[in-house]
């Protein structure tokens, strides 16, 4: 659901890869969208909204990929039908959404596996193997970036990308979304939040594809943060997000510990740098990781929907569950507010 840029150039030329799964229908609201789907991708059925293609019901797994104020409605559809549900972040844009959607899925006896996809992750889930294992002790600080030039900066699109700085999109929902899921993919539920947050470009121009030149009006959202994260026992975490950041060197992610560092890079042959204080042995250094078991299979970005079949036929929980999409959306729902008054906010949900 869904026949946009992501869909397009990322999870459809993927999708072969995942050989017990085929794409059996599409649906976009514009006619030119779906049936480029159909004939780029030899899909056997596209259609003009989410109802009808429900109504034919050939197939087990609905995939939302549209915009993200589309989201809740389109899931609840899904959900309430019956289908097994992969949703593109945020799956909702409330902590009420999330939960209601939780309750359908549980109501329905389907699997509901929500973005982003980072848990999946052989070098996140690597990194957590180590923080639980005690391998840095425990973390005392995270930083965290996920922040580039902003949409109609960074990538090449065909379709106007002026819908991410309306109400209900922005940078918090498309891209500190992502953060946030790994520092609390790896360190847990948070307690509470603060931030500081700006309008610093409040006027942008599309710098390719069909719109190439249009000016964006970008003073009604926020596009520039700085959250600060509390996970309490000593443990902290900042989170630095937004469309401000033409480009950067910085590691997307580095985590502190009482005896040693882990620190993310780009090197997708040394993705992790480990640094180990060894105090019984009196010895401290970085070290080069060698796996004592078999690689992990390759990842990508589809590998979602391999997770959530598996999920499906071993009746198990998907390795993106909703309830920490739903703990990410309450810290962004926090964060908002905590941009306009400064005051700190508690946390409530879990996962």
């Amino acid at each position: 659901m869904g026949c946009g840029d992501i869909a397009e150039n990322v999870y459809m030329p993927q999708m072969p890869m995942n050989k017990r799964a085929e794409v059996a229908a599409c649906c976009d609201l514009k006619p030119e969208r779906r049936e480029l789907f159909r004939q780029k991708f030899g899909i056997p059925r596209a259609y003009a909204n989410m109802g009808e293609m429900l109504a034919d019901g050939d197939f087990e797994i609905v995939m939302d990929t549209a915009s993200i104020q589309a989201h809740y409605d389109l899931n609840m559809q899904a959900l309430r039908a019956g289908k097994h549900l992969y949703s593109q972040k945020p799956i909702g844009l409330t902590v009420g959404q999330a939960t209601e959607m939780i309750a359908a899925a549980k109501q329905a006896g389907v699997k509901f596996a929500a973005s982003p996809i980072h848990m999946l992750r052989p070098e996140i889930r690597e990194a957590k193997r180590l923080i639980d294992g005690g391998v840095i002790g425990k973390a005392r600080l995270v930083r965290a970036m996920a922040a580039h030039g902003g949409p109609e900066y960074f990538q090449y699109r065909e379709n106007d990308p002026s819908w991410f700085y309306e109400p209900g999109a922005g940078a918090l929902y498309d891209l500190g979304v992502h953060a946030l899921h790994q520092v609390t993919g790896l360190l847990g539920p948070a307690k509470s939040v603060s931030c500081t947050a700006a309008v610093s470009e409040p006027s942008r121009v599309i710098r390719s594809g069909n719109y190439d030149g249009k000016t964006i009006d970008s003073s009604r959202l926020f596009d520039n943060y700085m959250i600060h994260l509390d996970f309490g026992n000593g443990c902290i975490a900042d989170v630095i997000t937004g469309f401000c950041v033409k480009a950067t060197t910085a590691s997307p992610l580095e985590v502190y510990g009482e005896y040693g560092s882990i620190i993310f890079t780009d090197d997708r042959a040394e993705p992790l740098k480990i640094y180990i204080d060894d105090t019984a042995h009196k010895i401290r250094g970085w070290i080069r990781e060698q796996p004592q078991t078999r690689p992990p299979a390759d990842f990508y970005q589809c590998s979602c929907i391999a997770d959530l079949i598996e999920a499906i036929e071993a009746d198990r929980t998907p390795g993106i569950p909703p309830e920490h999409a739903r703990h990410v959306i309450e810290i962004i729902c926090a964060v908002e507010e905590c941009a306009k008054d400064g005051a700190v906010r508690k946390l409530e949900t879990s996962f």
